[in-house]
């Protein structure tokens, strides 16, 4: 929840009084303890030491390749798809009814339909002045979105997770938490950029830049006492309550600052956006089980709900396919001229880094405090 914003500070939302269903939650947890701890961070702790006791030959990168490409259709492009279905559902209302408060209508236009022009403007730009090095330079800009939203998720379990528990932190212990998380992704990307070379991605050049040692250095240590003042502060807040922190929450914050970006192993970070999407997805679910119960209360048919679940990841499954893959083929056969002189797949690149940029903020505002609907379908 990557490009993140994420299911985030929404989490710190007053919970709903709606009455609770078949589908009610378990107290203190998304779904229960064993299936919050494995979707929120836990399965990637497991994946790590599966992962080095395997055989050498099991670890090619190009059939670990092949295998998350395909995982992609399933978990990956359909978490992208999710944050437009919530987003752009009763968009009308959201964004242009007086129901909606004034600040959210703004906030809604601004990610709905100012960014992705801005969006489709540049890339449009990129194309028709034939432009594939500022198109290049946007694949980093891709990559630097990305890990603001990892971290950002990462937060916001933490939060969520807070608040499932009861077990809440303070203003000056979340900023603790939210500005070591960014030390820890601000570092990640230097070290992506730590030396000036270029490479491509579908088949477009793209290109990083060195950083000067003094910097990296210096954002390394900043990195190294953020993390230290948050284990200082667990350690105080442990002394001060003799509560433990709430577990899955902190496990699904570290490892999406500490693994997910900063552990450097070429395979699995092919793994790594599967687990941060199964990380966002249990919370969208939870979402939607709730607001589909809400939907079909006094539906007459008992299959109703599970026909709307299942209707709900068909859409994400759709959407996702069309996105990343259909429409930008679709494209190149119907503006061939549009990619001459800048790449074959021109537009395949265009449409992975608008959807993953464009995520961010969409999450920015579906997960946002506050929101008006967010507290109220993701804690029944």
């Amino acid at each position: 929840m990557s490009a993140t914003a994420s299911p985030l500070s929404a989490a710190e939302s007053k919970a709903s009084s709606s009455p609770k269903t078949g589908f009610a939650q378990t107290p203190g947890y998304l779904f229960g303890p064993w299936m919050d701890f494995f979707c929120l961070g836990g399965a990637t702790l497991l994946i790590i030491p599966w992962f080095a006791l395997l055989p050498t030959e099991w670890k090619n990168y190009g059939d670990i390749l092949i295998i998350t490409t395909a995982i992609a259709h399933f978990i990956n492009n359909p978490h992208f798809a999710h944050s437009y279905h919530l987003f752009y559902r009763g968009f009308g209302t959201r964004g242009f009814s007086a129901e909606y408060p004034r600040e959210w209508r703004i906030r809604y236009l601004i990610a709905g339909v100012a960014v992705p022009l801005a969006l489709i403007g540049f890339f449009l730009w990129c194309l028709v002045t034939k432009n594939a090095r500022a198109l290049g330079y946007s694949v980093n800009l891709m990559f630097f979105t990305v890990g603001w939203h990892y971290v950002k998720q990462g937060y916001g379990m933490l939060m969520l997770d807070s608040v499932l528990k009861r077990r809440f932190f303070t203003e000056t212990e979340k900023k603790v938490l939210l500005w070591n998380a960014y030390a820890v992704w601000f570092l990640s990307w230097l070290l992506a950029n730590a030396t000036a070379y270029k490479a491509d991605y579908w088949g477009i050049s793209y290109y990083t830049f060195a950083t000067p040692q003094p910097i990296l250095t210096a954002i390394t240590a900043i990195a190294g006492v953020g993390s230290a003042a948050v284990l200082v502060m667990l350690g105080l807040k442990w002394r001060a309550t003799r509560q433990l922190p709430p577990i899955n929450g902190l496990v699904g914050y570290s490892v999406a600052l500490y693994l997910w970006l900063l552990y450097r192993d070429p395979v699995l970070t092919l793994i790594f956006p599967a687990m941060h999407s199964i990380q966002y997805m249990v919370v969208v679910w939870r979402y939607e089980l709730n607001y589909q119960q809400e939907q079909t209360a006094n539906a007459k048919s008992p299959s109703a709900f599970g026909m709307r679940m299942a209707l709900f990841y068909a859409i994400a499954m759709g959407l996702g396919y069309l996105g990343f893959w259909m429409g930008p083929r679709w494209l190149g056969t119907v503006a061939p001229s549009l990619v001459e002189g800048v790449g074959d797949y021109a537009f395949l690149l265009a449409a992975w880094i608008f959807i993953n940029v464009h995520h961010y903020f969409l999450d920015s505002v579906v997960w946002r405090k506050g929101n008006p609907e967010t507290g109220r379908y993701l804690f029944r």
